[in-house]
């Protein structure tokens, strides 16, 4: 019986050109756009949050007035310059790859002026009155505990509301040379009404517009240092 050699043949893979230049321009189109997000610089800068602190502040503080390449800026390098400035309680810091940088500021709230003209703030911490407007005086001197009390209740009432105010008094209640309420303030509306308020119920405060407006124009003291908010005590002039 003869055998017969089988005679192996050499498959040549033919080279694929088209695969190629498609493999090719796809890792070029990769590169460029890593390259191009690198150097994309900042197009948009949107700061949200911000009452009182200027946006230029802002953008000088955080270095970023020349508008460099959104994705070298480092976000957490920004938020430690921009949280050193006084009113700044929190920042947040966002990107998207259309070269919009958002920055998100949580302001700490101006509460009022003390007898020295700083600026005192929710917090308790002191600024220089670079002449802010629409914040009442607190002309008497409080206490350590009593002045922290004061910012963490007076921190809640509304920013509308505190602008209405002038001044600010402190003036306890007494009966019979006895202390009655130690939490007890007068406010020297910028109306002409005199409003008697007190830390525990601070937020009824809020609604003095509302019944201000019942009162037909009339001047007087109102009484908001109760617990009962449906019948207020209010004496004209």
């Amino acid at each position: 019986m003869i055998l017969m050699e089988k005679t192996k043949t050499k498959v040549r893979k033919k080279f694929k050109f088209k695969k190629f230049i498609f493999l090719f321009l796809l890792l070029y189109l990769i590169i460029y756009f890593i390259f191009y997000i690198i150097k994309l610089p900042i197009k948009n800068i949107y700061i949200k949050g911000t009452n009182v602190i200027p946006d230029k502040e802002i953008i000088e503080v955080a270095k970023i007035k020349n508008y460099p390449s959104i994705f070298r800026v480092n976000s957490f390098l920004m938020k430690k310059r921009i949280k050193k400035i006084n009113l700044v309680k929190d920042v947040k810091i966002s990107k998207n790859i259309f070269g919009k940088l958002t920055i998100d500021i949580d302001e700490a709230k101006m509460l009022f002026i003390d007898n020295e003209n700083n600026v005192v703030l929710e917090n308790g911490e002191k600024i220089t009155n670079d002449n802010y407007l629409g914040l009442p005086t607190l002309t008497s001197n409080l206490e350590n505990k009593l002045a922290k009390n004061f910012c963490q209740k007076f921190a809640k009432v509304n920013q509308e509301i505190i602008s209405l105010i002038s001044e600010i008094e402190y003036s306890p209640a007494k009966s019979e040379d006895k202390l009655v309420n130690k939490y007890r303030f007068i406010a020297y509306m910028n109306d002409g009404n005199i409003v008697y308020f007190d830390l525990i119920n601070i937020n009824n405060m809020n609604l003095y517009p509302k019944i201000n407006s019942t009162l037909d124009n009339a001047k007087g003291t109102l009484y908001l240092d109760s617990s009962n908010e449906e019948n207020f005590l209010f004496e004209a002039f």
